[in-house]
């Protein structure tokens, strides 16, 4: 539980594998941290992004996005 300035409180869950790097008592600032992990944790951070966590997933975003461009390219160059 993180307790902000304004004396409201907030839940962070961490997710198991992740080491916390804070200690109680601690202050800490918004998208600092607090895991060793850094796909895992930070205060004030939002689960909105994408996690690759994987240099083979990494990799198959990476081929998957490409092909889309060649796609789209290859669509807009046959309607001219």
């Amino acid at each position: 539980t993180i307790q902000k300035k304004d004396g409201t409180t907030l839940e962070q869950t961490v997710l198991p594998g992740a080491d916390l790097v804070v200690t109680v008592g601690e202050e800490v600032r918004k998208d600092e941290p607090i895991t060793t992990n850094p796909n895992v944790g930070g205060f004030g951070q939002a689960e909105k992004e994408v996690i690759l966590q994987d240099m083979n997933r990494v990799y198959a975003f990476c081929a998957f996005s490409f092909s889309i461009f060649l796609s789209q390219l290859s669509f807009v160059l046959k309607k001219k």
